[in-house]
């Protein structure tokens, strides 16, 4: 029987609740042993900018709330050194949970959903969602983690006095001459791959009206000719 939207609301405040009580108990306290106070909890909650009292994370706790909101939940998993989906989807505990009214899922699938990771809940096909932007960004840390890789590799292969090229071929004023090693030209041509790759990214998400992470200093080079400077 699907809940009400009253009753929906106030399942998500229960599931939060189990969670906070659960992470409360394993968060280190004085001495590092586990658990802290109720008090303790809404302590740090007020420190980082949103009073809350003791007997709201009780209420919370014993599944009496019938509401949270946002905020709470966010600045509640900070507290606890949580991710926030953490929170809100029960890993490892319900096997399903009702993510919308009327519609239950896994807690996996609907924590996806929920990041941006997969498009649609297998339980509801007749909508998905545009969660391109989201899969970006995640492509995007693939990508620059990838190019640190093989720089990283690159930068071995050369050696101490090898990175005077790495940074002149960053530059793209390194001859050719200077690399008497295919494998070195093989690692060259990946490293300029991988930059190639997050440069076509960044050319997308720009078109696309959004601002691309930071590169760092290293990686800068990469960037595509019509936004340098504009990327810090």
């Amino acid at each position: 029987m699907a809940l009400s939207s009253n009753e929906w609301a106030a399942e998500i405040a229960k599931r939060v609740g189990r969670r906070v009580a659960h992470y409360r108990a394993q968060t280190p306290g004085e001495k590092e042993k586990p658990g802290i106070t109720a008090q303790a909890l809404a302590d740090r909650c007020t420190s980082l900018g949103m009073p809350m009292d003791r007997t709201v994370i009780a209420k919370l706790e014993k599944g009496t709330r019938q509401t949270i909101t946002v905020g709470e939940v966010i600045v509640l998993a900070r507290a606890l050194r949580v991710p926030p989906v953490d929170l809100l989807f029960d890993l490892g505990g319900q096997e399903a949970i009702e993510v919308l009214p009327g519609v239950s899922t896994d807690s996996w699938d609907a924590l996806k959903w929920f990041t941006g990771e997969a498009d649609r809940l297998p339980a509801d096909s007749e909508a998905s969602q545009d969660a391109k932007t989201v899969q970006w960004y995640r492509q995007h840390d693939q990508l620059l983690a990838d190019w640190w890789t093989r720089r990283k590799d690159l930068e071995i292969s050369l050696g101490t006095e090898g990175r005077v090229w790495l940074d002149d071929f960053q530059a793209g004023t390194a001859p050719s001459e200077d690399i008497t090693r295919r494998m070195i030209e093989l690692k060259a041509d990946a490293l300029r791959g991988a930059g190639n790759a997050i440069s076509l990214l960044r050319q997308q998400m720009l078109s696309a009206g959004l601002t691309p992470p930071s590169l760092g200093a290293a990686a800068q080079y990469i960037e595509p000719d019509q936004t340098k400077g504009e990327t810090t």
